[in-house]
């Protein structure tokens, strides 16, 4: 009896590559494929460097991917990528995707994954560097074809059946608004994340311009949003849905102390250290100081690490003067003037620092210029009455820009993202007001993550918000 013939062909596996930093081997399957399903596997011949970027300004992941300029950099061949292409698709008129997967092995010898998921590549640029041809690939959360690339009608009257003659000028919640509208483009109805989204009180009347993305759409309606405790908005994308809450309410839910025990939000990202080399140490009953003990291990940052920038003298002539609404109500026509909006001491009652530890001790992180009383006057022709709040908002989110900063580098985290916030803190004699204001919770406006050969960082940039009075 003669044997069977048995393969001797061994499957195919996809391409992973292997990048070792921070003493930890990390694997990485990249794969670029197009709307038809055809794709190549990101080799290590290939991979250059992968790169994670997140900002306070925009609720989606980015980054880029560099890759070796082969000729064949963009042959596609048919690949099983265990998912619907199709569905993928449906996210607007996209041309090309980035299925992109990172993980590594942890001491008791299990696959942590770190990331995996699907990007859309917004877009490609070719160039040389140390005399090597390169591709950038550009990629974006896929959502965001949907939002970009599609042109459709879209108008506040959709909100609310109506009869041809009411249509227009009516004012809906922005809220509300901005949730029909993402609704809308991306046509899915569970993009909401109904649990962590205010409405809010803001109203509007709102028609997207012909021929333009639901971006600006979005930008419009953001404007107008005034949150249910009267402050502004964080709009944010986590795990395939949006979420939109007070930048208050995402404060207040970052701390709390009850009984002397300490429970820290989802909001908080990573505790870190200051290293001095001053062992002149000052002991005091600052809770923000020394708030998770002395034998927490906290992430150590050298002082020559951090670069920090305290606020400008001038800040409050040039850039965060007093925004005054002069309102005028067309139906009453009658002229409001809201001149106990939009100060510095209203922003203060609206951000929730008492929250923070010592909040009662806390101010925000900046001081009023009462001495030249600089007013921005802002003219609003409406009659909605959350329009009084308009200028306090606006003044709340210029803060970002103008409170005192620290940026730095530290071991990677891709969690490490903006509208999230950490924690610092120092041993260190009271040498001056910066150190004295340097402990207690940060926010993260911008996060870089790279990931290549023998380096695996973060470079963060984060603001104060609080400062002892």
């Amino acid at each position: 009896m003669t044997t069977p013939a048995t393969s001797k062909v061994i499957p195919k596996k996809p391409s992973t590559v292997r990048v070792t930093a921070n003493s930890t081997d990390y694997n990485i399957t990249a794969v670029l494929f197009n709307n038809k399903g055809e794709g190549r596997f990101i080799d290590s011949n290939s991979l250059e460097g992968l790169v994670f970027e997140t900002s306070y300004n925009t609720p989606f992941l980015m980054g880029n991917l560099t890759v070796v300029n082969e000729d064949n950099i963009d042959i596609l061949n048919k690949v099983d990528l265990k998912s619907s292409i199709s569905n993928i698709n449906t996210y607007g008129d996209g041309e090309y995707f980035l299925k992109l997967k990172v993980l590594y092995v942890d001491r008791h010898n299990k696959d942590v994954v770190l990331l995996d998921k699907i990007f859309t590549i917004k877009n490609k640029l070719n160039t040389i560097q140390n005399n090597n041809k390169l591709t950038i690939y550009y990629f974006i959360d896929v959502v965001y074809n949907h939002l970009n690339n599609k042109r459709q009608e879209w108008n506040t009257d959709l909100l609310e059946k109506r009869t041809v003659s009411q249509y227009g000028g009516r004012k809906v919640n922005a809220g509300k608004a901005l949730q029909h509208l993402l609704k809308q483009f991306c046509e899915q109805k569970d993009i909401i994340d109904d649990a962590d989204w205010d409405n809010g009180i803001g109203e509007l009347y709102y028609t997207l311009p012909s021929g333009q993305p639901a971006l600006i759409g979005i930008r419009e309606i953001l404007k107008a949003y005034v949150s249910s405790d009267e402050s502004s908005g964080i709009l944010t994308y986590y795990n395939g849905k949006f979420q939109l809450k007070s930048f208050k309410k995402h404060i207040s839910q970052l701390y709390k102390k009850t009984n002397n025990k300490i429970d820290i939000g989802t909001g908080m990202t990573a505790v870190f250290k200051v290293q001095t080399n001053d062992h002149q140490q000052q002991y005091n009953n600052n809770e923000a100081i020394d708030l998770f003990g002395r034998s927490f291990e906290y992430i150590p940052i050298s002082l020559k690490a951090i670069k920090l920038t305290d606020i400008q003298p001038d800040v409050t002539l040039n850039k965060l003067a007093k925004n005054e609404i002069i309102q005028f109500n067309e139906k009453e026509k009658r002229f409001t003037i809201h001149s106990d909006e939009g100060t510095l001491s209203k922003v203060e009652d609206i951000t929730g620092l008492e929250n923070f530890p010592n909040g009662k001790n806390n101010k925000i992180n900046i001081d009023e210029n009462k001495r030249y009383n600089v007013k921005n006057k802002i003219f609003k022709m409406s009659d909605v009455s959350s329009i009084r709040h308009f200028g306090t908002i606006q003044l709340q989110k210029q803060l970002l820009n103008s409170l005192s900063k620290a940026s730095f580098s530290t071991p990677a985290n891709i969690d490490f993202s903006a509208n999230k916030f950490l924690y610092m803190t120092m041993d260190l004699r009271l040498k001056n007001e910066y150190a004295n204001k340097l402990p207690g919770f940060w926010y993260i406006t911008s996060n870089i993550t790279s990931l290549r050969k023998g380096e695996f960082i973060s470079t963060i940039e984060c603001v104060k918000l609080d400062k002892p009075k």
